[in-house]
């Protein structure tokens, strides 16, 4: 029952649900937490966060990656608080996603984090952002150092170029 009332949102049913010791936020894979952060509900992934048996790093960081997936910047940044989440999991695959998907202010906090490396991959975030004709997305890498536009043989330009992404392209070059 937990899984289902956070998934859709319902903070005061998740509240008696965790006031019952009968009730285990954890099960099911932590689905609970992860349903509420893909489908953005701030408010529960707040409340699910205070409960000790609640892991939001569980199933290799998927609540955080239900969140970004789906631009909810609001729970990202209060998953990002909390010490067991590592945004650098896999290869720093949630920049990459974000970069792909043009969620502009994800990528932004993402680079606060200092756990957080872009060049990762050979800089496959500017890659990403590139291909699909993110401009605003390239832009706030470009402005970060360690961030390589020329990375696998200038793949990044290449893919604008061939997407026909003028507004990149200019980024790039």
């Amino acid at each position: 029952p937990i899984q289902l009332a956070s998934r859709k949102g319902h903070v005061e049913i998740v509240k008696i649900l965790l006031a019952d010791s009968r009730v285990d936020p954890s099960s099911i894979a932590n689905y609970a937490i992860h349903w509420a952060s893909v489908n953005g509900h701030a408010h529960v992934v707040k409340l699910l966060l205070t409960d000790s048996r609640v892991d939001p790093s569980a199933n290799d960081n998927n609540a955080i990656w239900g969140a970004f997936c789906n631009d909810h910047v609001d729970v990202v940044e209060l998953l990002l608080k909390d010490y067991r989440i590592d945004p650098s999991a896999m290869e720093n695959y949630a920049i990459q996603w974000a970069s792909r998907n043009g969620h502009e202010n994800i990528v932004k906090m993402l680079l606060e984090d200092t756990r957080v490396d872009p060049s990762a991959n050979d800089s496959n975030s500017i890659l990403w952002a590139s291909c699909n004709g993110h401009a605003k997305v390239v832009e706030i890498l470009l402005a970060d150092s360690r961030v390589n536009p020329c990375a696998k043989d200038n793949c990044a330009i290449q893919w604008a170029s061939g997407n026909g992404h003028l507004n990149v392209v200019k980024l790039l070059l």
